[in-house]
């Protein structure tokens, strides 16, 4: 909504329905519109103002309402409101113009990446399906491996996103923050999988 919209939603159009509740909005819209040249800067600003506010307080809410919701949930939500998903892409496209740290690739998934070339013409589904077998009885020594990188990866990823996390609050950005980033990643929960010690029994959660 811009100046111009909340000046004909929230001033023009109570007392013009009032008066006339069966008006065609795009009349509404028509007199809003003739009106609005005759609004000096003064209040074109203060609405401006008074909108990125909103907007504001809006945005942070929907970024605490969305870190509540569930993964099935959020899923849901994004397929039957546009509007929703459109929210969500712009809040990552903004971290990421931001230079908002990318999480790390959990161990599974970075095996997976170095083995990307081998799926050849098998389905995406079946191959991975094969691929978490593979990952269950690698050599411990070998997984060992993955998991080293990941476990020094998330570190630095901690490390990066407290720093950018502060560098948002200080230049009023704080809306786009989302707290539970560190927690996750201080927990292993980076990319939905839990940090795994070599000797335990494997999975592809990293196990």
């Amino acid at each position: 909504m811009s100046a111009f919209l909340k000046f004909s939603s929230n001033i023009v159009r109570p007392n013009l329905i009032k008066d006339n509740p069966s008006l065609p909005i795009t009349q509404v819209t028509k007199i809003a519109a003739e009106r609005w040249k005759s609004v000096d800067d003064d209040t074109k600003k203060k609405l401006a103002k008074e909108y990125q506010d909103e907007m504001v307080g809006y945005r942070a809410a929907m970024v605490e309402y969305l870190k509540e919701l569930s993964t099935v949930d959020s899923k849901l939500l994004e397929k039957h409101d546009p509007k929703l998903r459109k929210e969500k892409l712009a809040l990552k496209k903004k971290r990421f113009e931001l230079g908002c740290p990318k999480r790390p690739l959990t161990a599974y998934l970075s095996y997976l990446q170095t083995r990307r070339s081998e799926q050849g013409n098998v389905p995406y589904k079946d191959w991975v399906s094969k691929m978490a077998e593979v990952w269950k009885n690698l050599d411990a020594s070998e997984k060992a491996k993955y998991v080293q990188r990941y476990e020094h990866d998330k570190a630095a990823f901690v490390q990066q996103m407290a720093a950018w996390e502060k560098k948002m609050r200080d230049s009023g950005n704080a809306h786009l923050l989302n707290t539970g980033t560190q927690q996750n990643a201080a927990s292993g929960g980076i990319g939905g999988s839990k940090s795994i010690k070599p000797k335990s029994s494997g999975s592809t959660k990293d196990s």
